[in-house]
């Protein structure tokens, strides 16, 4: 047998045995890697879902905003379900699955599924349900199995119909519907009205509440233009409930409980070393504990792991610009250290060998922050994820491939 035979069966086994590994691991529910569903999966956030509580018994809109990983899904859905309010959860990364890119064919399918999920969840008001959205332009309805079916073509379902039965009906049960809809960002250009029709839900649905979440806050805030004139939203009260970091003591507790679930024993060193290198943001801990759970030998393998992940997508995302460049130098500035708008403006008229316009370097760097990979605070800017940070350090080269 050739040695390249023996490498790729080496290769082959290595593989099984991880895999094999695998099943054999109870992942604990503080480290597992898919949002949670309920409070018992969660971590003590208890001033964030009290502000929930608050929004959707008080408010008309609530938004949830924060970084990526800081745990708004997770919260979002464990506070629906372990509160047992009615709800509509759409997803809206699902829109762009089924043709790549976000369309209106997509969040109709989606707005259709999340639809008959809350049928087959409200046994008791599905009947009346599908009754209510039969008599809807652009909706068919099947109860064996339930299916909510939006017409998006020239028929297009009416979605300011729908949404009005819906109300009338979760009224008459006596029950306040949550619209939730997660990384509502993502419905840029869907040719859909998103704003007209969450102001009429906001002026005159009284039985439902709108929630949207958020990664990327200012393209989310872009979406629904909420802070310009001409916008049906403009004006529009929007009670914001903003997640945060862990303190230093909360994020090794939460790695200490998951531990503990695991029934591993991991040095407090350790421990201490992982809170300092992942800045207290919840996702990046619940990577660690799941990866070291799974196998992972070192913090080291496991933040370069992580790196390597998120200079993928960074990667993606500047590909599509045609400052790509320029992004990249940037990005790699402010990875080495916190710098002023000034101090950027030099680095890149020296890597450049030009002048760099004063407006088109304030519109590169408010993109940046739109999309979260920059903040910006006391006049510095700065990368806030570490491991974006560390990706950007390792992976990401000044000049584009």
């Amino acid at each position: 047998m050739r040695l390249t035979s023996l490498t790729a069966l080496f290769l082959r086994r290595k593989a099984f045995n991880w895999w094999y590994h695998q099943l054999l691991v109870v992942v604990p529910a503080l480290f597992k890697l898919e949002p949670k569903e309920s409070l018992e999966e969660l971590y003590d956030f208890e001033k964030e879902l009290e502000e929930l509580r608050r929004g959707y018994e008080d408010g008309r809109i609530v938004a949830v905003l924060g970084l990526r990983r800081m745990g708004k899904s997770s919260l979002l859905r464990s506070f629906l379900n372990s509160f047992s309010i009615p709800h509509v959860y759409i997803d809206a990364r699902r829109v762009a699955v089924a043709t790549g890119r976000a369309t209106t064919r997509g969040f109709m399918e989606e707005v259709g599924r999340a639809l008959a999920e809350f049928m087959r969840r409200e046994a008791p008001l599905r009947d009346k349900l599908a009754e209510a959205l039969r008599r809807v332009r652009g909706v068919s309805v099947g109860l064996s199995p339930v299916t909510v079916t939006l017409s998006w073509g020239r028929e297009r379902a009416d979605l300011i119909s729908l949404m009005e039965a819906v109300d009338e009906v979760v009224g008459r049960a006596g029950r306040r519907l949550a619209l939730a809809i997660d990384e509502a960002q993502e419905l840029r250009g869907i040719g859909v009205d998103i704003p007209r029709l969450l102001a009429y839900i906001y002026d005159n649905l009284h039985n439902v509440v709108v929630f949207v979440s958020g990664s990327q806050v200012g393209l989310l805030y872009d979406v629904l233009k909420l802070d310009s004139p001409q916008s049906p939203l403009y004006g529009r009260a929007v009670f914001e409930v903003k997640m945060r970091r862990l303190r230093r003591e909360e994020a090794v507790d939460f790695l200490k409980r998951g531990f503990q679930q695991a029934g591993i024993h991991v040095s407090q060193r350790e421990l201490e070393e992982a809170v300092d290198s992942l800045d207290g943001i919840i996702g990046w801990l619940t990577y660690f504990g799941w990866s070291r759970v799974v196998g992972a030998k070192s913090l080291e393998e496991i933040l370069d792991a992580a790196a390597r992940q998120e200079a993928e997508e960074i990667s993606r995302f500047l590909a599509k610009s045609r400052s790509e460049a320029r992004y990249r130098a940037v990005l790699k500035a402010v990875a080495a250290r916190p710098m002023r708008w000034s101090e950027i403006k030099r680095v890149l008229e020296a890597e450049e060998g030009a002048a760099v316009d004063d407006r088109n370097l304030t519109d590169l760097l408010h993109r940046l922050e739109k999309v979260g990979l920059l903040e910006k605070r006391e006049g510095l800017y700065a990368i806030p994820d570490p491991v974006v940070r560390l990706a950007v350090e390792r992976y990401i080269s000044k000049a584009p491939a």
